[in-house]
């Protein structure tokens, strides 16, 4: 019980940071992952404690990009139509692939859920370390699968962590949204949001 109010503390501590665009938001989520992986491995949720273990990685390079800004990297960014296609074709090839995996190697008992969960949270994790306005949109209907699938384990406190993670999707998305408006590109380029001017 302990482990599961601490790791969602600071997962929630994390997330206020993400829409800050706040650099510790990296710190936190490390001290949170550990925490995290350790209380689905007593769950019994295999994908996710694996999970974290890419979730370790790609903070460190995660908090790496944001630390070294480049012009490419220091603006929010959409998606151009060519990465919604490209996680159209990866997203159900990841979900098959971690689903095949939980049902050779593990006893899950909610091995769709599980996976859906992964390969949603693996592509948000990789948008959010480029500062992609689209992680929220990501975020967002991953927390809702999560929420169902904690309940189910019985994970109260990250039960209803993953309501207030919808809340705060929403707000991280409309935040960035008003920093710098969406303009989405039709080639195949990454596509800068482009900052509001001042109207004299």
């Amino acid at each position: 019980m302990l482990l599961d109010i601490l790791g969602a503390i600071i997962s929630l501590l994390s997330t206020y940071y993400f829409i800050r665009l706040d650099s510790k938001a990296w710190l936190t989520s490390l001290f949170a992952t550990c925490l995290n992986a350790f209380l689905y491995w007593q769950k019994g949720i295999y994908a996710d404690m694996i999970l974290e273990s890419f979730y370790f990685f790609s903070t460190c390079y995660g908090w790496y990009v944001w630390q070294n800004p480049t012009p490419q990297r220091e603006n929010i960014r959409s998606l151009s139509k060519k990465h919604w296609y490209l996680l159209l074709v990866l997203l159900p090839s990841c979900f098959l692939l971690i689903s095949t995996l939980l049902v050779m190697f593990t006893r899950s008992d909610v091995i769709i859920l599980d996976a859906l969960t992964t390969s949603l949270s693996l592509a948000a994790q990789w948008l959010m370390c480029y500062k992609a306005i689209a992680t929220w949109i990501f975020w967002f209907f991953t927390d809702v699968i999560y929420a169902y699938m904690y309940l189910h384990k019985q994970l109260p406190f990250h039960f209803l962590l993953m309501l207030v993670y919808m809340g705060m999707a929403a707000i991280g998305y409309l935040t960035w949204w008003r920093r710098n408006p969406v303009k989405l590109s039709n080639n195949g380029d990454w596509a800068l949001v482009q900052p509001k001017r001042a109207v004299s």
